[in-house]
């Protein structure tokens, strides 16, 4: 580890503890503290309030209410300070006083603006950790300052437990290659709970590592406020400012593992507003795994949103964990490599105070919408529209128009399922589209002319291709597929390719799949074509086609009645 590395030990931040020590007798003493702004005297909502115990220890932490208090119960005796942070504003401290056994002891703290002045920071290029003197040094733990506010004060609004959350959890498999979703499992969550994201113990993630092994299984482990602001974190990891900022313009504050660290690991980036110095969110990635596990698309985020009345939480979060294969190539050598990613996460919708009042939406989700037109043009009614790997699906109105809603950033496969075609075996591949926080992702789909659907269905089939192809299905009179049913086709005078005519009668046969569906690969055009349908004692009438040459094929409905039934073309 290099001698200058940006190192934020103890001195940064001391645990929150419970004041253990103060006697059950003297809990009605009491601290009140009134934070307020400096200029105009109107309080301060969401500042983070410190009760300093008389050994300097952190004895209590609050946030600050509507009215700009925090309140403290149990501080007995003398020598007791309160501090005062937010975001934005100067460290502010009252001098020490007493409390006396029963007594309620007030204090204002008035804090005055001192807003860290991001905009203008530029950064050199440096080797690991390193920084290039005591200046940009001093600016790391201004930065670093400004974001442990925003850490500190989820901290607590997790330990206060005081919110109703509406949560969507969901894990999905991702394709290696494309980074579509392959597939997505999602489950829905509305009820108390005191933080809808918790990490492991800090020790525990620095002593064993942030993947850990479960009955032979890896499970990988994010970062919680907690875990981020405690010792053991800060003691065996490295900041410095990110060397670029991101495409929003934000400032980075990189942090990596010290160069001694022999367990799975992070390394990441918080990224600060640089307008309000607010946090906005964590993205990592996993350090020190084995060879084949290792890829930059491993690791995940963790976003960061200040609430109305100050509070800070965890609205949206996602790990992306590796699953890996083996394959063999034509030596027969085994090949060990990521085939696709598992990720899970989870979305805040939804938060309220325990007394009902809503505070607002939160996570924001996306979505696809568009339209489907036949092969001119016109709209299509009727056609399903689904996500593939989800069981959500909807359908386009007489418009063609159709919309799909609340799903997480993701690339994801659309699926347009005809069921007109798919009857006759057409399903054509799905389409992909990326999904962006709080947008629209536009998706226009055309479904295949009847050409092209007659050239897919015969794909698979060996026959002349100066021949032409027959499709359609078989369906009784209130439209219902019938299936097994035997369908013919026949025609005379067939011209053969060398020019010979054929005067015998012909007929080709074949039977109905489970779906009503029939196909003839290799009927001749310009020919009196004679096509008839039965099952059982039940017959259709027969239909007579000539198609001309210039065409692909022709689709047909088949109608069948009780008895000799009825016929009609499509």
């Amino acid at each position: 580890m290099n001698p200058r590395s940006t190192r934020l030990g103890r001195a940064a931040f001391v645990a929150f503890v419970a004041l253990s020590t103060i006697p059950s007798a003297v809990a009605a003493q009491t601290v009140l503290a009134r934070v307020v702004d400096e200029a105009n005297g109107q309080p301060l909502v969401g500042a983070l309030v410190h009760l300093v115990a008389p050994d300097g220890a952190l004895a209590r932490s609050g946030l600050t209410d509507e009215l700009g208090r925090a309140l403290f119960i149990g501080a007995f005796g003398e020598s007791w300070r309160l501090r005062a942070e937010m975001i934005g504003r100067a460290t502010t401290e009252v001098e020490t006083f007493s409390v006396g056994e029963g007594e309620t002891v007030s204090r204002e703290i008035r804090m005055a603006s001192s807003a860290i002045v991001l905009e203008g920071i530029e950064v050199a290029a440096s080797e690991r950790c390193e920084v290039r003197g005591g200046d940009e040094g001093m600016v790391v733990a201004d930065v670093w300052n400004e974001a442990r506010k925003a850490l500190a004060a989820a901290s607590i609004t997790d330990s206060r437990g005081m919110y109703r959350y509406e949560t969507v959890r969901y894990t999905r498999q991702i394709d290696a290659e494309t980074d579509a979703v392959l597939s997505e499992d999602r489950q829905r969550r509305s009820s108390f709970m005191r933080t809808p994201f918790e990490s492991r113990p800090a020790e525990d993630l620095v002593g064993r590592g942030f993947v850990q092994d479960d009955g032979g299984e890896d499970v990988y482990y994010a970062p919680d406020a907690a875990a981020l602001l405690s010792d053991v974190f800060l003691d065996t990891h490295c900041f410095r400012l990110a060397e670029e900022r991101n495409p929003q313009g934000f400032l980075g504050l990189e942090f990596e593992p010290t160069e001694d660290r022999d367990v799975p690991d992070i390394r990441g980036t918080m990224w600060l507003d640089p307008a309000s110095a607010e946090l906005q969110w964590l993205e990592y990635r996993y350090t020190g795994l084995e060879r084949e596990r290792r890829s930059p698309r491993v690791g995940g985020r963790v976003d960061f949103r200040r609430m109305p009345d100050g509070s800070w939480i965890v609205p949206e979060w996602w790990i992306r964990m590796p699953v890996v294969g083996v394959s063999q190539d034509f030596e027969g050598n085994r090949n060990t490599q990521i085939v696709r990613y598992h990720q899970t996460g989870g979305l805040v919708m939804d938060v309220r105070e325990a007394g009902g009042r809503g505070l607002g939406r939160m996570a924001q989700t996306g979505g696809i919408e568009g339209v489907v037109r036949d092969s001119v043009g016109v709209p299509l009614r009727g056609v399903r529209i689904g996500v593939v790997g989800s069981n959500q699906e909807v359908y386009s109105n007489a418009e063609g128009r159709y919309s799909i809603t609340g799903l997480p950033e993701g690339r994801y496969r659309v699926r347009f399922v005809d069921e007109r075609l798919e009857i006759m075996g057409y399903v054509p591949g799905p389409l992909e589209r990326d999904v962006v926080p709080g947008e629209m992702s536009w998706l226009e789909y055309v479904t295949p002319s009847v050409g092209d659907v007659l050239y897919e269905v015969c794909r698979d089939e060996e026959f002349d291709t100066s021949l032409l192809r027959l499709a359609g299905i078989v369906v009784d009179d209130d439209g219902e597929a019938i299936p097994l049913a035997t369908v013919r086709v026949g025609f005379t005078e067939f011209r053969l390719p060398t020019g010979a005519i054929l005067q015998d009668e012909t007929w080709m046969e074949i039977t109905t799949t489970r779906t009503g569906f029939f196909k003839f690969c290799g009927v001749p055009s310009n020919t009196r074509l004679t096509l008839d349908a039965s099952v059982g004692d039940r017959a259709a009438e027969q239909m007579i086609l000539n198609i001309p040459d210039y065409e692909t094929g022709r689709m047909v409905v088949i109608r069948m009645a009780g008895g000799t039934g009825h016929s009609g073309v499509s």
